[in-house]
């Protein structure tokens, strides 16, 4: 029987979180070179993975990331809601993020925008995932973009994740960008502001309320200010600035904004 370098074994088993039992048998493979044993680990870990991978994965988590001016995000699926909720799975979430940042990209919009050599190194973690969960685990997206301010809110779950990006010379701004990611997370907003609506879609919707009108037999003298209060109505709703605080329905959030506040976006990451 081979001896067994207990501090080696040990080392391995902290650079790579997997079993001990697998741990000894890479060692033993690998002639007791640390270096290739993380290689037969991850050769395991792959082919682990390979065997689950027709299964559905039905679950999953949202997890987002900022450091040093960058923000990173993770979509990653998993089969089951245990598995969704253990901490070991949000852990290798986490472990993904950290390895997107690290990766020397820029604004990385999609997945799709992944070199080969660096999605393999994603996917590296995604297998040793399915060796500890011991189920189909597959990374659905990523996201990376390089901003000097940023609130993250991470809805309870790890489903849904609002960012807000914004310039300010005020300190104390954070309470401003925390009230605009719980706005977000209760109304769920399509635009920021009202400049932001395409102007074929509110053509399409003033179109559509002059009609209404017309059926109506308003006079002719108060139509167009009808359709323009039906307008102004219908996309507060759907306008973050415009629409109401949750905490205060007699304020626009609009309101809360400071003058030194730039709000730039907000950013919702879910499934």
């Amino acid at each position: 029987m081979a001896k067994v370098d207990i501090a080696l074994l040990k080392k391995l088993r902290w650079i790579t979180n997997a079993p001990l039992k697998d741990c000894k048998s890479a060692l033993i493979e690998a002639n007791w070179d640390l270096d290739l044993a993380q290689e037969v680990l991850k050769k395991a870990w792959a082919i682990k993975a390979a065997k689950k991978a027709d299964r559905d994965t039905n679950e999953w988590v949202v997890r987002v990331k900022s450091e040093n001016w960058i923000v990173v995000w993770v979509k990653l699926a998993c089969e089951t809601d245990f598995v969704a909720k253990n901490e070991q799975f949000i852990e290798f979430a986490d472990k993904i993020l950290d390895k997107l940042l690290s990766l020397d990209v820029e604004n990385v919009s999609d997945i799709s925008k992944l070199s080969e050599e660096n999605l393999k190194e994603l996917n590296d973690i995604v297998s040793e995932t399915v060796s500890v969960v011991w189920e189909n685990v597959k990374l659905l997206d990523v996201f990376k973009i390089s901003w000097k301010q940023s609130y993250i809110y991470n809805h309870p779950g790890n489903k849904v994740v609002w960012v807000v990006l914004y310039n300010s010379n005020n300190s104390e701004v954070d309470s401003v960008s925390k009230e605009l990611a719980l706005q977000a997370v209760a109304m769920n907003p399509e635009y920021i502001k009202m400049e932001d609506i395409p102007q074929d879609v509110m053509d399409k919707q003033v179109a559509e309320f002059k009609e209404e009108v017309i059926a109506s037999w308003k006079p002719a003298n108060i139509a167009d200010n009808i359709v323009k209060w039906k307008t102004n109505k219908y996309f507060s709703q759907l306008v973050l600035l415009e629409q109401s605080w949750i905490r205060d329905e007699s304020k626009k959030m609009k309101s809360l904004i400071p003058e030194d506040y730039e709000l730039l976006d907000v950013i919702r990451y879910s499934i």
